[in-house]
């Protein structure tokens, strides 16, 4: 799986660029605000169908212009796709081989991208919301159902909580609690199970990093009481049932998969507590990795490896073991201003600065 060649047309800084990448990746080096980022939300944008930093599509477009487009040549199992993204100030147009998809999320079935980002710290130490987003992100990826069951689960839930608010309707409570606690189960139930798999990978490819001196411990907690002879169920059915009023009175849901966690322990310790920033960020790569590796594991593919500058925080140990655990089979992109940090990286080396002026 590999990007050929990006085109970009209006987009953020770069009014027109062409470039070719080869078979391995390329490492991209020049100073901070030349357009690295850039270039590589450009290529995550074609596997996600939106930016990956969290920016609107209006936002991608350059200043003085009314509309930005992204097409790319990609190779995915020996075979040779074209995918454009086009989005003006009103609207957004995603082709793969010049046919509409009518959904960002088809995109999920061709390119699988993992991006390595300074702000992937915010899993660790961030708030609940941060760690669910990855869960469900990571998850979404791998199946593709599991997107709909989301956003069904998402509808629901809006619908329950106007209910508790209105209180004019409450003779349908039961009904509605019914339908939750069904849709919140099965989320769930796909979380325990991608958690199985997922968090031994992680304490690997953890273990790799830290040179085996660090244990990683991953836990799913749950926002309701789980009592160990009852499934999960059972139990959100019992706690909905015991605390009626409470919710009521709070006027939203207070217990489901919107309000669970993850529990991350380095030695025994929380790590959001007790964890250096090290510590965190090498955590945070592991978690990336493992993500790949999931990929690997169910799609017998190798994702696309996006570094956005991602090593500052770590010492050159750790950096190297990270370097170490890459393998050749990926296509890789590292962005820096430092490239003599990465003098151990066998990839093609593109002057940013030199190549966008050269356009």
């Amino acid at each position: 799986m590999r990007i050929i060649e990006l085109n970009l047309e209006n987009y953020r800084n770069n009014l027109n660029l062409s470039i070719n990448f080869q078979p391995e990746g390329a490492l991209l080096f020049g100073p901070n605000g030349i357009g690295k980022t850039n270039l590589l939300e450009a290529i995550s944008y074609i596997a996600f169908g939106k930016s990956i930093l969290g920016l609107r599509d209006n936002e991608l477009i350059n200043f003085s212009e009314t509309f930005f487009r992204i097409t790319a040549s990609v190779e995915i199992k020996s075979q040779i796709f074209h995918i454009e993204a086009a989005a003006d100030k009103t609207k957004k147009v995603i082709k793969i081989e010049k046919n509409l998809i009518s959904k960002t999320s088809i995109l999920y079935n061709y390119l699988k991208v993992i991006y390595f980002s300074p702000l992937d710290i915010e899993i660790i130490q961030g708030s609940p919301g941060k760690r669910r987003q990855f869960l469900d992100s990571s998850i979404s990826q791998l199946k593709l159902e599991y997107l709909e069951i989301l956003q069904r689960f998402y509808r629901i839930l809006k619908q329950r909580n106007s209910l508790l608010k209105d209180k004019t309707n409450l003779s349908s409570k039961e009904s509605w609690d019914k339908k939750y606690i069904e849709i919140s189960s099965i989320i769930i139930k796909y979380r325990i199970i991608f958690l199985k798999e997922f968090a031994q990978f992680v304490k690997e490819k953890y273990h790799l990093i830290s040179q085996r001196k660090e244990n990683i411990e991953i836990k799913y907690r749950y926002s309701f009481p789980l009592l160990s002879d009852l499934d999960y169920f059972e139990n959100l059915t019992n706690t909905i049932d015991k605390n009626a009023k409470y919710e009521i009175k709070s006027e939203r849901s207070m217990y489901g998969p919107h309000l669970d966690d993850l529990e991350i322990k380095i030695n025994d310790h929380d790590i959001r507590k007790f964890g250096s920033q090290g510590q965190k960020r090498s955590l945070s790569i592991a978690l990336k990795l493992a993500q790949s590796q999931m990929m690997r594991e169910n799609n017998e593919c190798h994702p696309i490896l996006i570094f956005d500058d991602v090593f500052a925080d770590l010492d050159e140990d750790r950096t190297t073991q990270i370097i170490n655990l890459l393998e050749n089979k990926h296509q890789i992109f590292i962005a820096t201003p430092n490239i003599s940090q990465y003098n151990q990286i066998n990839l093609p080396r593109i002057d940013v600065e030199r190549f966008i002026n050269s356009e």
